[in-house]
This record gives C-alpha cells, sequence and structure tokens, in this order.
C-alpha cells in the first residue's frame, strides 16, 4: 500500500512542518518522505485537493458499537468503517457491550475482534464489575489487557465508589471517567429543563443536575488525587468549575460532543426523538460557553458520544425513543458550524481531535514526520460537502432547518492507516 499525498496543508502543533505545504509519501503504513515535491511512483495512488490539509489521526474519545449484545444496530465492523469516514483513525469504545468489558478476556476479545478493520479500536474498563456500581472491577488487570480507560458509562452514585477508583488507579496514566449527572433530581428527564421544556410539558433536567455533581466529584479528586475526566458537560458553569479546578492544579479533564456545540434545547420544540441526549442540549449561554470552553482548552477532547439506535427502537413517539444519536461521520463539520464565528475554530478542533484524547488517556502524541506511522486525516476545512451516511444507525440528527447552518463547512477526504 503506497500513497503520495500532494500539496497537503500540514496541520500538527509542535511537529517539525507545522504550518508547511508539502508533498507526504506513505508505504505500509510509515511515513517515509515528505518534501516540497515527492517523485511520482507507479506504485502509489496520488491524493491531491487544493487547500487540503493533514493532521495526525483524529481519536473519539467516546463511541459505541452495540456489539457484541446488539450487533443489528452497529457492530463493530461497521462502526469503525464509519468512524473511518468521518476522519477518526483511534476509537475508544464505550463500555456498553454485553458481556460489558469487565475482564481481561472480555477487553482481549474487543481487541482480537477488531484487528484489521478501518480504524484502531482502543477499548474501555469498567469501574465496577457488571456496572452495577457495587463492587470495584480488578482495573489493573484490565489495564495490562489494554484497556486504555475506565468508565461505567453512567453517574457513579457512589462516593465511596469514585473515591476507591481515584485511589485504586494510582501510578496508572488511565483516567477515571464519571458522567456528571445527578438523575435523582428529576425523575425520567426528556430534555434540559427551561422555557422549552416547560412549553412542550416534558420533564426537564437542569443545569444543577450536572454542576451539583462535578463539584461533588472534584471535592473527592482533591481528597484523593488521581485522574478524573469528565465523559461530556453541557453547562456554561460547569466549564467554569473545570477551569478553575485546572487552575488549581487538579488532574482533571473534560470533553463535550461536537453537537453540544451546535444544537440547543429549543431544537427539540418539534419533539424530534432524534435530538434526546444525555447530558441534553441546553440553552443558547451553555452552548456558547461550551465554544468558548472549546477554543480556550478548558475542554480537552470533543467526541462523537456514538449511540445507534435500530429502527425498532427509534421510531417511537417521543417520550418513548432513547437517550443518544448516531454522529461519528459528522463530529467534524458540526463542530466548524457551531464555531463559525470564532478567529481559531479550525485550529481549536484539531487540537480536541488529535492532542487532547491522547492527552486525557495518558499517551503521547505522534508527529507527520518521517519514520512515524502513517495515522493520518485528510480533510479541508471549508470544502463543503455531504456527510456520509455509512453508520447503520435510525437515530441521525437532521439539520437542515436548524439555528446554525451546516452548509460551506468542512469535509473529511480520507485517512491513512499505520
Amino acid at each position: 500500500m503506497e500513497t503520495i499525498i500532494k500539496s497537503v496543508t500540514i496541520t500538527d502543533p509542535g511537529g517539525p512542518h507545522n504550518g508547511t505545504t508539502k508533498d507526504v509519501h506513505v508505504r505500509d503504513g510509515v511515513i517515509i518522505d515528505i518534501q516540497d515535491a515527492v517523485p511520482s511512483s507507479p506504485a502509489a495512488s496520488e491524493w491531491k485537493e487544493a487547500g487540503a490539509h493533514l493532521s495526525i489521526g483524529w481519536m473519539d474519545l467516546q463511541a459505541d458499537f452495540a456489539d457484541p449484545g446488539y450487533e443489528q444496530k452497529e457492530g463493530l465492523a461497521n462502526g469503525l468503517r464509519a468512524a473511518r469516514a468521518g476522519g477518526f483513525t483511534h476509537v475508544v469504545l464505550n463500555v456498553n457491550q454485553h458481556p460489558v468489558p469487565d475482564t481481561k478476556s472480555n477487553i482481549a476479545y474487543l481487541i482480537a475482534r477488531s484487528a484489521g478493520l478501518d480504524a484502531h479500536l482502543l477499548p474501555m474498563g469498567t469501574v465496577s464489575k457488571g456496572r452495577d456500581g457495587m463492587q470495584l472491577s480488578e482495573m489493573r488487570d484490565l489495564a495490562q489487557a489494554g484497556a486504555v480507560a475506565f468508565s461505567d458509562d453512567a453517574p457513579l452514585n457512589s462516593v465511596e465508589m469514585l473515591r476507591r477508583a481515584l485511589e485504586y488507579s494510582h501510578g496508572l496514566p488511565h483516567p477515571i471517567i464519571t458522567c456528571p449527572l445527578e438523575l435523582g433530581l428529576n425523575g425520567h428527564p426528556q430534555m434540559h429543563e427551561g422555557f422549552t421544556s416547560t412549553h412542550m410539558g416534558v420533564v426537564g433536567n437542569p443545569t444543577a443536575s450536572e454542576t451539583m455533581r462535578i463539584k461533588r466529584d472534584l471535592d473527592i479528586l482533591r481528597y484523593t488525587g488521581g485522574k478524573l475526566h469528565f465523559s461530556c458537560i453541557s453547562a456554561a458553569e460547569s466549564v467554569e468549575l473545570i477551569r478553575e479546578a485546572k487552575s488549581e492544579g487538579l488532574s482533571v479533564t473534560c470533553a463535550t460532543s461536537a453537537h453540544h456545540l451546535f444544537f440547543v434545547d429549543e431544537d427539540l420544540s418539534t419533539f424530534d426523538g432524534t435530538l434526546k441526549t444525555l447530558p441534553p442540549f441546553r440553552a443558547t449561554k451553555d452552548r456558547a460557553a461550551l465554544c468558548d470552553g472549546l477554543l480556550d482548552g478548558t475542554i480537552d477532547a470533543l467526541v462523537s458520544d456514538h449511540r445507534p439506535e435500530d429502527l425498532e427502537h427509534q421510531d417511537v413517539e417521543f417520550m418513548l425513543s432513547s437517550h443518544g444519536m448516531a454522529g461519528i461521520e459528522s463530529v467534524f463539520p458540526v463542530a466548524l458550524a457551531g464555531l463559525a464565528h470564532a478567529n481559531d475554530a479550525h485550529g481549536a478542533i484539531i487540537r480536541a481531535l488529535t492532542e487532547g484524547p491522547r492527552r486525557v488517556l495518558g499517551l503521547d502524541t505522534p508527529h507527520i514526520e518521517v519514520g512515524a506511522a502513517a495515522n493520518l486525516t485528510w480533510y479541508h476545512p471549508a470544502q463543503s460537502g455531504a456527510i456520509p451516511e455509512v453508520s447503520l444507525a435510525e437515530n441521525r440528527p437532521v439539520y437542515d432547518g436548524r439555528s446554525t447552518a451546516l452548509a460551506g463547512v468542512g469535509v473529511v477526504l480520507g485517512t491513512v492507516l499505520g
């Protein structure tokens, strides 16, 4: 396999070729040459697109492919195919499999099943056995088997469980990941609590349910030490709390989804079940604060939070539809659209798709240089194009007619896998 990417602008902060326009020659998954003009080779395919950029491969820090257990919703093979269409060379798999990844053999199964597919799979292990929040999993064994982080993909309700997890993970680069929501504050919420939810007559989830958990979990982190990551934040106050915690020196990171930079609660006013997420899309001021947090680096990573559903579970009335959407193919253009008026939207998004997720996991950030593995994403930050529809999911959001237009924003041109 041999590819020459012609006249491409390299976006690689800290790398030797950042900001330059070069030809990049890849053979058998390794970068073998970078120069102003690489000679053509009869064995190589040539990629060329005026104005295109090249970065290290994007990493999705949170995606679910419902495999094993509910393969009809997506499956590992098709999920990684959709991830590659969205520009991702690496995907951190959430823990919503059945059986859950709480043993070394289940982690090994996921790694073996994903070998040779369209993107590199990085499995998470559970914080608790069976994801029931009762007994701590053997996290060090899971790490040795290949788990890159620990999560129950749910709020860690037990203070003792979070304390023990943070203490037990001392010495590991792996973060403890929690979803900061106090769901007992309003039972069975459908969306953000505000004027729109009141007008629609549905139960809302207040921002306090997120911020009260962030405050609690930061206090536990101050007591125990360790590495804590908030999986997806949605509220303006959450951004400020984490900004202050970072300035204090706490080892805390956070992510938000690209769609939280784009949608607000008013977009659910038509009872569109594909826009039901946890955490929910909140008010315009919250969306603006998330954008600011991404731009200044308070938010470390952008995630797809891809949660596919089949027709049986999606084609139902609003109150019965599942929380979560399919969005792994649309992260880049949606994020660009959400940050449309920011000066350095492009740079902030690439940082949150490359260096940021790797920093969360304690991984080194590679660079585009001769001899490096060719995990690369080729994209255009200004060229428009149709969002790919590779995922099998039935719960893709509809963007037309929303508050922010997607027209004229970036497109993924291709990826190289090393």
